[in-house]
């Protein structure tokens, strides 16, 4: 990581989720840009369903998924954080140097799913190929990764996530400092209490020329949150959860966040995925966390 973000704040990297879903009484559709023959359910979600926010477990590393993509009629990704699935997370290795899992490991514990999923991007790996440097501002922000969910489980997966329902729609642009946020994430640490896995906080930091942000939230983020996803106030997926920072500064616990439009730009961009990879959104977004 470059001196500038190691500085002030010790960074650790948050490797562990689990938590708690719920049930709802909306009845409005999910929204499917470009997929409508997906087999994906569209009436009320349910706590045994694949949805945004569920655990996600490979090779020992536990963390939260964000939201869910799909490339194609037949395939959906739920996201993760690219950190999950090095073995140098925590160690303070660069991202553009570090080890990790290979495109393509399918030993993928999928919360609810049947069947494990399979590693189809990591930007930690992909920065590696395209050669960037090490300490730029990609390697040092860019934390994002897609994980296949198995075909066999594609008619128990719901776009809403856990607690706010949403996202109604992919993020466009950059926030700004003082914008309000909302986020979810599932550390066992949070003992499974709902008040503890939903935030609310806003924007104080824009990161890296807009690869990412600082936010401040009202219950603090805790190993096991990483990968988790972040909202705007209107429920639009804004960012995933990369870092938790604790330092000396005003706000001495807040979260680094990756942009999420930056991190699928750059995923499409240089080839590493299908470039009509889509956010799956859905109409109701629920900012008390009551969904």
């Amino acid at each position: 990581m470059t001196k500038q973000w190691m500085m002030l704040i010790a960074i650790i990297m948050l490797s562990a989720c689990g938590g708690s879903s719920s049930t709802s009484n909306t009845t409005k559709p999910a929204t499917l840009p470009g997929n409508a023959s997906l087999p994906i359910n569209q009436g009320v979600p349910v706590a045994s369903q694949i949805r945004p926010g569920v655990e996600i477990i490979a090779d020992g590393s536990s963390c939260t998924s964000n939201f869910l993509y799909s490339p194609n009629a037949q395939t959906v990704y739920i996201g993760v954080a690219a950190h999950c699935f090095s073995t140098d997370t925590n160690s303070g290795v660069d991202p553009c140097e570090s080890n990790n899992l290979a495109i393509g490991f399918n030993e993928i514990s999928i919360e609810n799913a049947s069947q494990p999923g399979e590693l189809v991007y990591s930007s930690w790996r992909a920065m590696q190929e395209a050669g960037e440097t090490a300490g730029s501002n990609t390697c040092v922000y860019n934390d994002f990764a897609l994980v296949k969910i198995h075909p066999s489980d594609l008619a128990n997966v719901h776009p809403a996530a856990i607690a706010f329902g949403g996202p109604t729609a992919l993020f466009t642009g950059l926030a700004t400092v003082g914008d309000g946020i909302f986020a979810y994430g599932q550390s066992p640490l949070h003992l499974g209490v709902r008040s503890r896995e939903t935030k609310q906080g806003q924007i104080t930091g824009v990161l890296g020329n807009g690869w990412a942000y600082e936010i401040v939230t009202d219950t603090p983020s805790l190993p096991g949150d990483s990968g988790g996803p972040i909202f705007t106030a209107t429920g639009k997926a804004l960012a995933v959860t990369s870092v938790l920072s604790v330092g000396l500064t005003v706000n001495p616990v807040n979260n680094g966040v990756v942009n999420l439009e930056r991190a699928l730009k750059y995923a499409k961009d240089g080839g590493f995925i299908n470039a009509s990879t889509t956010l799956l959104t859905w109409a109701d977004f629920y900012s008390a966390g009551d969904l």
